[in-house]
């Protein structure tokens, strides 16, 4: 039997999330004493998906050799997704169906010289203060999303899609019930943000809590 449109929709809008999607365990709100916002951080909605951008100056001892890897650069813009589905650039409904069960993750790592509204537009962009006690929290959750090898170095296994961006291998497994949206929702929570990654698959989900706490702070 053929699949409906609507299962055939529900699929695609899976996969499409699945071009950047991770699995982890939620971690709990921090309750962090308040304290100088001295940072900033970016979310981007780039269609189905969401990434998190930081400043390269401020990645810290834990991203250093990504941020080696690019030199001179501002920023550095970072997505979770299945790794298969992400290295085979071309897919068909069988690609879609495969990135609907658990496998290897990767990160996609993409370099700005600019700030993230100029190189994305700017709707799509929101930008947070954050402490830097909170930095070195976000930055310490992606860290730990990176695979590393026996030389303790985060492993690149591809070029990117477009100049500036490379794919590293992740150590954490890709998982229907946690997308792309998820990961990031979880980042920012684990910093210690107002967002809660429970229940969040779409980036919408993310995209209103971020947007809300953006509306209260500036």
């Amino acid at each position: 039997m053929r699949p409906s449109l609507r299962v055939l929709s529900a699929l695609a809008v899976y996969s499409l999330c699945a071009a950047l999607v991770g699995c982890a365990s939620p971690r709990s709100v921090l309750d962090l004493t308040p304290e100088p916002e001295t940072d900033t951080v970016w979310v981007i909605e780039r269609g189905w998906h969401t990434d998190i951008g930081i400043e390269a100056s401020s990645a810290g001892r834990p991203l250093a050799d990504v941020r080696v890897a690019f030199p001179g650069v501002r920023v550095l813009v970072f997505g979770f997704g299945d790794r298969t589905y992400l290295l085979h650039r071309e897919h068909g409904l069988d690609d879609m169906l495969a990135a609907l069960l658990p496998g290897a993750g990767a990160i996609l790592v993409t370099a700005l010289r600019g700030a993230p509204d100029a190189a994305f537009p700017p709707e799509d962009v929101v930008s947070l203060r954050i402490s830097a006690r909170q930095r070195a929290r976000l930055t310490e959750f992606i860290a730990a999303s990176f695979s590393r090898g026996d030389d303790g170095t985060h492993q690149k296994i591809a070029n990117g899609p477009y100049p500036g961006s490379a794919f590293f291998a992740s150590s954490v497994t890709y998982s229907l019930g946690f997308t792309c949206n998820t990961w990031t929702a979880e980042g920012l929570q684990s910093a210690g943000l107002p967002v809660r990654a429970s229940g969040v698959l779409f980036a919408g989900g993310v995209m209103r809590q971020v947007r809300r706490h953006a509306a209260t702070t500036h």
